[in-house]
């Protein structure tokens, strides 16, 4: 037990190396939080119906596709594990389509619209299939409870290393790079993106090392997966987490911009200062992940997280453009909490695979990871969807004054609605059944059956419940 634990600790430079992959990768996932809009309306050129309407049929129809890209990389065999090799492979095709999404090409009206939907679908697809395995990873790294979350901290930290390169210079550098022409700024700040990314797929790519295998002999269908993964209640309640939980930040994250250029009415530099803000307060709340977990337990710190953060978006409906302070205050406290949820989540997710081979003999972890991305997915287009719609129901007239019922749609998607979202979300998480003591007996018990690993995988229905599996909510 106690050597098991050692084998699983994780040196400072894995950990970093593993990090730096989401710093590559949050040079797309921020543009797509907090610009995608904005780019499609603003600069590429068409409305926000048409984008909110390609952003949500988008996200709701690659669910299938995670999944298999995670069943793919479960059944990987390759002399670098099952999971790195995607962080070669991958991260220059990515980086292609990465531009060609930000590129505007001289085309029609109708035309833009169909570029924007081949090369939006075509690099989210690429990002799925590098940042599937590249999240399973952190869960084949270590089976260590605070080494996992200390690397998802790590993680989360670079990540917004990342957001905050994208986010704090985007709209500085489409004007560096382009002029008064944001069309080419916006590629070739793209195309400096990306070249940065792969460089850092590849360092994570040389650092890190996979620990945790399948049980020996461990031969299931696909349909055998996807069924043992809706068996476990623990995992479909992270699935509803991630669809909710992304929904409403995306939500927020859409107007923010918004909220920034039409209400606060700043310039690229403040924006930028903005986001570089936001970026360190969420680093920072990261970092404080392991010390709430320590405190009070990963559970709890999930649930409390998610309650700061409503309770700090609130008062951004009152807020008035010269309460500077106030304004920086409740974006540094709540982009530290939200540090705190963004890094347990994958953490609790983690848990959740350990859960499926504790119980049912079987880990599919690629699946597992795939099936949330997926949930995140599509809460990241119904997001983007719901405040496409809302924005263009509310009269927002691109590159314009707009008018008072604008301005409040804006605050609204900014404040209140996700607000209440979050606090009826951590209500329904207060049902989690993974609590310190049961993840604790998993630990151990998988320890030992990674020993002595059964001769085969039997059935989800063969396995008996073990009094301890049962209180987990078996």
């Amino acid at each position: 037990m106690n050597t098991a634990t050692k084998v699983m600790k994780l040196s400072f430079a894995e950990k970093f190396g593993y990090g730096l992959g989401d710093t590559a990768s949050n040079f797309v996932w921020a543009l797509m939080m907090n610009f995608i809009m904005f780019y499609y309306t603003d600069i590429f050129g068409i409305t926000a119906a048409a984008a909110g309407t390609m952003l949500l049929f988008a996200r709701s129809t690659d669910g299938v596709v995670d999944f298999f890209i995670g069943a793919m990389a479960d059944r990987t065999k390759s002399k670098w594990g099952r999971f790195r090799p995607y962080l070669v492979w991958l991260c220059v095709p990515l980086a292609v389509v990465f531009v060609l999404a930000f590129t505007t090409p001289a085309v029609s009206p109708a035309g833009k619209i169909v570029w924007a939907w081949v090369t939006y679908n075509l690099m989210m697809l690429l990002y799925s299939a590098i940042n599937i395995p590249y999240g399973a990873l952190s869960g084949v790294m270590t089976d260590d409870p605070l080494e996992r979350t200390s690397l998802n901290s790590y993680r989360m930290s670079l990540a917004q290393i990342g957001g905050i390169v994208a986010n704090s210079s985007f709209m500085v550098l489409i004007v560096k790079f382009g002029g008064a022409n944001q069309q080419l700024g916006a590629q070739r700040t793209v195309l400096l993106f990306s070249a940065m990314a792969i460089v850092l797929f590849l360092i994570s790519f040389l650092t890190t090392k996979e620990r945790i295998h399948p049980p020996a002999n461990q031969h299931t269908r696909l349909t055998q997966d996807l069924k043992t993964l809706f068996l476990n209640r623990h995992w479909i309640m992270m699935f509803v987490i991630g669809i909710v939980n992304i929904t409403l930040a995306v939500v927020r994250g859409t107007a923010g911009i918004y909220y920034l250029k039409n209400y606060l009415n700043w310039d690229g530099g403040q924006i930028g200062t903005w986001f570089l803000v936001s970026g360190l307060a969420m680093i920072l709340g990261a970092m404080m992940t392991r010390f709430a977990v320590e405190a009070i337990g990963k559970k709890a710190a999930f649930m409390t997280s998610m309650v700061a953060v409503a309770l700090t978006a609130i008062p951004f409906y009152w807020l008035q453009p010269d309460q500077t302070a106030w304004i920086f205050m409740f974006l540094i406290l709540g982009m530290i909490s939200a540090g705190i949820n963004a890094t347990l989540f994958w953490a609790l997710v983690a848990d959740t695979a350990d859960f499926q081979e504790w119980k049912y003999r079987t880990r599919t972890t690629g699946v597992v990871f795939s099936a949330t991305t997926c949930a995140q997915k599509a809460g990241m287009g119904i997001g983007a969807a719901f405040a496409g719609f809302l924005i263009s129901a509310f009269g927002y007239v691109p590159n314009a004054a707009q008018s008072t019922e604008a301005i409040r749609g804006i605050l609204l998607l900014n404040s209140l609605i996700p607000a209440a979202g979050l606090l009826v979300l951590a209500a329904i998480f207060s049902l989690y059944g993974l609590d310190e003591k049961i993840c604790k007996t998993m630990r151990e018990d998988l320890a030992q059956r990674r020993e002595q690993p059964l001769p085969s995988s039997p059935s989800p229905e063969s396995i008996p419940a073990t009094g301890a599996e049962s209180l987990a909510g078996a």
